[in-house]
Order: C-alpha cells, then structure tokens, then sequence
C-alpha cells in the first residue's frame, strides 16, 4: 500500500468525497492536523476508514495566536498516535513568536516522550538546530519515531537527525531543488517517506490523482539514487504504519 505521512485532509475543499473514496482505496493517509481544536472532529469524520489516520497538530505558524491551546493539546496526547504538524518556524514572519513556539514545542516533545510510542510529523524551518536540540533534551527521539517535513536544514543539522534516527518526508516540490535532491541522495534508505502535504503542493480531485503521484515521487527518488527503492519505501511506510494500528 502507498502511503502519504503528511497529508492536510481537513484542508482540502473535498474532504468528504475523499474520505468516502478511501473507504475502499489501497492509498493511506495520515491526516496531519493543524489546531488541537480540530482533532476530535477530524477524527469523528474518519471514523472507521482504516486507511486513514488523524494526527494530533499544532503547527507553529499558529501559536502565536493560539498558543492557550498548549493545554488542550497537551490533554488530548493519550489520545493520538501520531502528533502531527508540530514544529517550530524562524521564517521572518513568525520569528516574532519565537520563545512561545520554542515554549510549546518543548512542552510537547516531553509529553511525547514520556507517552512513548508516538510518531511525529515535524516543521522545522530555519529552526532545525533548536528542534533537534528540543528532541534531544527531551528524550523523545529514543521514545518515539520522528519524522522531518519538508527538511531544508543544513548538512551538519541533517547528519545530526540522522544520527538521532530521524526519518524524512519526500514531496515533489523538494525534489525540484538542488538542496532537496542531495539530501535524497545522502539519506539512509530504510528513512525515506513519502509526502504531498496537500493541498500546499497540490490539490487532488480523487485517491486516483494521489496515487498517481505517490508511485511518481517514488520513481524520481529511484532515479535519484540511481536505484529501483519501491520495496523500500514501502517498507518503511509499514513501519510506521503498523505502530498506528
């Protein structure tokens, strides 16, 4: 089975049409969540689609005018494998929120790291250093399973991720980058994953649409590293998959 680890479900402008299609798809999701608000309804909405998997978000772009939802969040931990989109955000325009979103996400790397057994999706823009660091402190890399976003950190911050076990997520747009495909090229092949992050990079009109760009982004990496990685992809999407089981 094809499987996206990043995924906005509850963003996209057919979100019922496509839950009903993967009912009976052989295309899983992980429907990464933006706002602790919005978890309990998402997961209502999914309710026994098991090719979809509601994540618990707080997405850092967020905190600054949300940040009192550290503690709904924080509740609502027990409740969700997987903790996805947290992070933290340096960029220019977030930056002014910078020690509440350091404050959030260390509150929930701990709390992670302490349930064991999560698996989290995270954003780390310009701010990879600090996350790891975070992570490391926390001891929720030897706890949980972390996932990079979108990773656009430097080598020194990428060869530190590896060496913590991190995995990555691939989508098309990184793959068009000269930054995007060398860390294609450098990473362990037992952590590559697969991404879109609609509707960000794209939107779909049905699972055929996301299936065929699953089965692409595996073809492009193949041909990055000059090798056919299908079965090793797949294998490593099983291994976080099967821990949200």
């Amino acid at each position: 089975m094809l499987i996206d680890v990043h995924f906005h479900l509850d963003l996209m402008d057919n979100m019922q049409s496509l839950i009903h299609e993967f009912q009976t798809s052989d295309v899983g999701i992980i429907a990464v969540g933006t706002t602790p608000k919005a978890f309990g309804k998402e997961k209502k909405f999914c309710c026994g689609v098991k090719n979809i998997k509601v994540g618990l978000g707080f997405h850092p772009q967020l905190v600054f005018e949300r940040a009192h939802e550290i503690d709904l969040f924080l509740k609502f931990v027990k409740d969700s494998q997987y903790i996805g989109e947290v992070g933290i955000d340096f960029n220019s325009s977030y930056i002014g929120s910078k020690a509440q979103q350091i404050s959030c996400f260390r509150k929930i790397a701990k709390a992670c790291a302490d349930e064991g057994g999560k698996i989290l999706s995270i954003h780390s823009v310009k701010a990879a250093s600090t996350i790891i660091d975070e992570l490391e402190e926390a001891g929720t890399f030897q706890t949980c399973k972390c996932i990079f976003h979108w990773f656009t950190g430097t080598s020194t911050e990428r060869n530190r991720a590896v060496e913590n076990g991190a995995f990555f997520s691939i989508n098309r747009k990184m793959l068009v980058t000269k930054s995007g495909r060398e860390l294609v090229k450098v990473i362990p092949e037992d952590r590559l994953l697969l991404e879109t992050d609609a509707p960000f990079t794209m939107k779909f009109n049905s699972i055929v649409g996301l299936r065929a760009e699953l089965l692409k982004l595996v073809d492009d990496i193949s041909a990055i590293r000059a090798k056919d990685l299908s079965v090793q992809i797949e294998k490593n999407s099983f291994q976080i998959w099967e821990q949200l089981e």
